[in-house]
């Protein structure tokens, strides 16, 4: 059936589940304290926390056997309490595993509900836009929610946050069992790795400007407290800081995906990156912080949407999915370990000019992405 309110529901379901998981990148500095762990160590975390990814193939052929509303309505739920309890983790080991948990579950739920999406919007782009603005949302309120938590319970109270997950589920399976239709795949899904034999080029691409364009996009999206703290900034502020950047974030999320239905993918994809290009320098050489994070918000997450779009218009549309989860998932990560490496060689204020310099090389990926 498809309405704007089943898209509605599922940015929704987004907006539940990555809430949880947004949950490491505000907490790190505390963690670092609490465990007495290096950046390095910090970043191995994130990792960890995607490393499921490498399961997506698998995972996805699995899904698409099964009624796929049945993953969106009960990970979400999964995801929190795995993720809630990395405040009360004793060592670093614990830490890991719950990580490593967490992290099958989102896997489950990012490669289930896009294609729910695909079959309930109106619009592909809209569609994907509005669920990716879920996303965004989540992240925006998510240390808003931890500074909270953190400010009234203490660390180990992230567990109390647990509540509206429950929630978040009983809603979902009441409202997600009233959508008539046939959720599981109409053609038969080719498996494993043959897919990405059969779009090598494509995913090369693909990868390619997702790597290059990570080393800003995780900059500010996951270091951005540990590097304001690290200047004197408070974790509040810090935590602050994130929240206005991920709310530019939503903006870019929703627009880029009505735009790209109207100049094409591709095209999006060209001019998000090169206005990331434009707006970077304002932050590393003027040491502003809340002017240039209106506009790389707006910029370094429009391609999401964009991305995804670009997958489900392609035949074999859920293992490519999962093909693409994958490398959304591990590419982002391995980038996460590489900048951990390099801030405790070089500093986190060096980082910055690597994450400046790979943007001039992901567009010139961008440029060479086929939409079909």
């Amino acid at each position: 059936m498809k309405s704007k309110f089943n898209v509605f529901l599922l940015s929704f379901a987004h907006l539940t589940h990555d809430i949880y998981t947004s949950y490491l990148a505000p907490v790190l500095p505390l963690l670092i304290q609490k465990l007495g762990i290096s950046v390095t160590e910090a970043s191995l975390l994130e990792v960890i926390r995607r490393a499921p990814a490498l399961l997506n193939p698998y995972l996805a052929l699995i899904i698409s056997r099964k009624d796929i509303r049945f993953f969106t309505i009960i990970s979400p739920l999964s995801t929190a309490i795995l993720m809630s309890l990395i405040g009360i983790a004793p060592n670093y080991i614990i830490l890991i595993i719950l990580l490593f948990l967490a992290g099958i579950s989102a896997q489950i739920f990012h490669i289930s509900t896009p294609a729910i999406v695909k079959e309930v919007t109106p619009k592909m782009g809209f569609g994907m836009s509005m669920f990716m603005v879920g996303g965004e949302l989540a992240r925006t309120i998510s240390p808003l929610i931890v500074s909270a938590a953190i400010s009234l319970w203490g660390l180990e109270g992230l567990l109390k946050t647990i509540f509206f997950a429950v929630f978040a589920s009983i809603f979902l399976w009441w409202q997600l069992s009233k959508i008539k239709g046939d959720f599981t795949p109409k053609a038969k899904q080719k498996a494993d790795f043959k897919i990405f034999i059969e779009y090598k080029n494509f995913f090369l691409i693909i990868a390619g400007f997702m790597f290059f364009q990570s080393f800003a996009k995780i900059f500010f999206s996951f270091y951005l407290p540990l590097y304001l703290t690290h200047i004197g900034e408070t974790l509040t502020k810090a935590n602050i800081s994130l929240s206005f950047f991920q709310f530019f974030a939503i903006i870019g999320t929703f627009v880029s995906g009505n735009i790209a239905d109207k100049i094409g993918n591709k095209k999006t994809l060209i001019i998000s990156t090169f206005l990331a290009i434009i707006s970077m320098p304002i932050f590393i050489f003027f040491n502003l912080i809340y002017i240039p994070l209106i506009f790389l918000g707006l910029t370094l997450f429009s391609t999401g949407p964009v991305m995804l779009s670009i997958i489900h218009h392609q035949k074999n549309s859920t293992a490519l999915n999962g093909i693409y989860m994958m490398l959304a998932f591990l590419i982002p990560a391995f980038v996460t370990f590489i900048i951990g490496i390099l801030s405790d060689i070089i500093g986190l204020n060096n980082v910055a000019y690597v994450g400046f310099l790979s943007l001039f090389i992901a567009l010139f990926f961008a440029m060479r992405i086929k939409e079909s």
